[in-house]
C-alpha cells in the first residue's frame, strides 16, 4: 500500500523503498503539484495586475505640480490682511518683491525671520522691493498679526493663508522665498528650512545682482 510523505513532498520516484509514486505532491499536505496556474490562480494574478495599475494611476493624479522656478510668472493670489481690505499679487505690480512664507507667532524660526527682515527692510526698500510675508498656520488672525508685530516691530506688509489654500503653488515645504520682478516674474527661489529661512542679507544679494 502507498503511503505519503508526512514530513516532505518529494518529488516522483524519491522514495526508494515505496517506488516510483504515481502523483507528486507540492506541499506536505498532500496538494497534488499541477504544471500550469488554475482558473482561479490566473483570476487573482489578472486582478494583482489590474489593482497595481489603478494605484499607479491614482498616484499619478495626486502628484503635485511641479515646484515654481526662476523664469516662472507668479501665480496670482488674494488673500487675508489685517483689515478690511485684502492683499492682492497685482497690488505689487511695478516693482520687485520678496514673499516670503512662514507659520504663526508661535513659531521662533518665523519670529527670528521676520525680525531680521525688520532689520533689513529700508535697505529691501532702497533696492526698489516690497516685502510681503504670509503666515500658513496662524489661527487666531489678524490678532494673531498683532501679536508678531509686537514681538518683531515689523512694518512690512502681512497677510493670511491657512493650510496654503490660495498659495499652494508656492514653497510647498513652506519655508522658501520667492523674488519677483516688476512684472510678476520670479528671478530667485531662495530655499529654506524649518530651521533655517533666508534672511535679509541673502536677500539683498539677490536684489542687487
Amino acid at each position: 500500500m502507498e503511503t505519503s510523505c508526512p514530513f516532505l513532498c518529494l518529488g516522483e520516484g524519491e522514495h526508494g523503498s515505496q517506488g516510483p509514486r504515481k502523483r507528486s505532491y507540492n506541499c506536505h499536505m498532500g496538494v497534488p503539484r499541477t504544471s500550469s496556474p488554475t482558473r482561479s490562480q490566473s483570476m487573482f494574478s489578472k486582478s494583482m495586475v489590474g489593482l497595481s495599475l489603478a494605484l499607479v494611476t491614482l498616484f499619478a493624479v495626486q502628484a503635485p505640480a511641479d515646484e515654481l522656478k526662476v523664469g516662472d510668472k507668479a501665480p496670482t493670489f488674494t488673500l487675508d490682511g489685517e483689515g478690511a481690505d485684502p492683499v492682492k499679487l497685482a497690488d505689487f505690480k511695478g516693482k520687485k518683491l520678496v514673499i516670503c512664507f512662514n507659520r504663526a507667532n508661535w513659531c521662533p524660526f518665523c519670529m527670528k525671520q521676520v525680525t531680521d527682515l525688520q532689520k533689513h527692510y529700508d535697505a529691501i526698500k532702497d533696492a526698489g522691493a516690497e516685502v510681503l510675508v504670509v503666515f500658513r498656520e496662524e489661527a487666531t488672525g489678524a490678532e494673531g498679526l498683532k501679536k508678531i508685530r509686537e514681538k518683531t516691530k515689523a512694518t512690512m506688509p502681512f497677510a493670511l493663508d491657512l493650510q496654503a489654500e490660495k498659495t499652494g503653488e508656492y514653497s510647498p515645504e513652506g519655508f522658501d522665498t520667492y523674488i519677483l520682478d516688476e512684472e510678476g516674474k520670479i528671478t530667485a527661489v531662495l530655499e529654506g528650512t524649518k530651521p533655517d529661512r533666508p534672511l535679509g542679507d541673502e536677500i539683498l544679494s539677490k536684489l542687487r545682482n
